[in-house]
């Protein structure tokens, strides 16, 4: 089927979506962009969403299909819901000129959902930019736009929450300090952020706020402080993790498997292997997931780039 076919048949709103024909749509050049705009007004706004959310689920499913120049075309699109769609669908993209768009759409789009979307997607530049992949220029316009969100009463928690989350990954007495107050917030949602930050930020300046977060009364908050475990990689927290694996929260017990996957070593092996018998499907075959991901870590032959 033609491009043009499939464009056409994709006005028909009553003919559904089929994933086979999505490979029209996929690594577009520019004539046909040109094409993709000239139809896209004539879609409902119902009809672009199914599209975008369909194109995410197929650019994850499928990593050689490439619909990147329909997700920015979208980030345009006169629907908030399409918008943050678009987003999500980027979030993968190194494109460095993303961070601009990005900045732009947290700044000035009306809607709080775009927002909130776009300071999650900088996070990704955040990553890159922290460990020198950027300019430093870059650094700092991330930053500079991220970090005073986080204290901005006005603004909608999530969106705080998720500048936090964001901006936590780098390494400096400003965000050190942000973290901190943040942990310290009223609110038990910014705690969540908080402590997902940290875990963001590797420091092991946190593991003693982690660790005795994992004892807390809200499952959330244990959720995430097995979580952060993991990304801090230190053995010596397999044991803070062990009694969180009979935890009553089916959420903070497979957290606290990922985690043990993530970090490794005899001890985690062993208590992972106890998982495997687990009467609980879920349990067993998250077990099974992280020591297939613990043995992957430790093959040396195994060289994926880890960001």
């Amino acid at each position: 089927m033609s491009l043009e076919t499939y464009l056409e048949e994709l006005t028909q709103e009553d003919i559904p979506l089929k994933y086979g024909e999505f490979l029209e749509l996929s690594s577009l050049d520019s004539d046909d962009m040109e094409l993709i705009q000239e139809v896209w007004p004539q879609l409902s706004p119902e009809r672009r969403l199914d599209l975008v959310s369909r194109l995410v689920e197929t650019s994850e499913e499928n990593i050689d299909m490439d619909f990147t120049p329909i997700f920015k075309l979208a980030l345009k699109d006169e629907a908030e819901f399409v918008r943050c769609k678009a987003v999500s669908g980027l979030w993968e993209c190194e494109d460095r000129p993303l961070i601009t768009t990005f900045i732009k759409l947290l700044e000035g789009d009306p809607s709080t959902e775009v927002r909130t979307a776009a300071a999650q997607a900088l996070g990704k530049f955040a990553v890159l930019a922290e460990d020198g992949k950027l300019l430093s220029l870059d650094n700092g316009r991330i930053q500079g736009v991220l970090l005073p969100l986080v204290k901005s009463e006005d603004l909608p928690l999530i969106l705080r929450r998720r500048a936090l989350e964001s901006v936590g990954v780098f390494s400096s007495d400003e965000i050190t300090q942000t973290i901190d107050w943040a942990y310290k917030h009223d609110d038990t949602e910014m705690q969540q952020s908080a402590i997902f930050a940290m875990g963001r930020n590797s420091d092991f300046q946190w593991t003693e706020v982690i660790r005795a977060a994992l004892d807390r009364e809200e499952p959330a908050i244990r959720y995430e402080a097995a979580l952060a475990c993991g990304e801090l990689g230190e053995e010596e927290m397999v044991p803070d993790l062990l009694p969180l694996l009979k935890d009553e929260d089916l959420q903070v017990r497979l957290s606290s498997i990922n985690a043990l996957g993530s970090i490794g070593g005899s001890l985690a092996k062993k208590a992972l292997t106890a998982c495997l018998k687990s009467d609980d499907d879920v349990v067993s075959q998250t077990a099974e997931e992280a020591l297939e991901s613990m043995e992957s870590n430790d093959d040396p032959l195994n060289f994926k780039y880890h960001s």
